[in-house]
């Protein structure tokens, strides 16, 4: 088991972009701010949604049934972490949006989703700097000692 302690170092606000590609300007703002370690939460609304998952037995990633005809969507809760992917800021993040039935979907946020409005909270952890690597057991990019 890894386990590191961390203190708040900072709290940044943002909104985000019209139109923006959600993952894309949430990287894009970590990587700006050199922020190696932390915590995203996130709201709004996305005009598409692109979700994927990680299939345990051919340990790819795979994209979802294509759930456009389904939106716009409420983003209900996003959220994920920050850490160092090939020595850069990298966010790994969730999502879990409603149609206008009020029926959720989740799963890992892809490229691709457009914002229609976006507010989001990074939390910048201050202590030592989390690394991703291929864990040979799962196949995941994962936290590495």
């Amino acid at each position: 088991m890894l386990s590191n302690k961390y203190s708040l170092k900072e709290v940044f606000v943002v909104k985000g972009d019209y139109n923006a590609d959600l993952l894309e300007q949430i990287n894009n703002f970590c990587i700006e701010k050199n922020i190696k370690t932390g915590m995203i939460n996130a709201i709004g609304a996305v005009q598409n949604i692109r979700l994927g998952y990680f299939d345990q037995n051919t340990k790819q990633y795979s994209t979802l049934e294509d759930l456009s005809e389904k939106g716009p969507f409420e983003i209900v809760h996003c959220g994920g972490n920050v850490s160092l992917k090939d020595g850069k800021p990298f966010c790994h993040l969730h999502i879990v949006v409603s149609d206008r039935e009020g029926k959720c979907f989740g799963g890992h946020l892809m490229p691709g989703v457009k914002v229609f409005a976006l507010e989001f909270v990074v939390h910048s952890f201050d202590g030592a700097e989390l690394e991703r690597g291929l864990d040979e057991t799962t196949q995941l990019p994962l936290w590495v000692e």
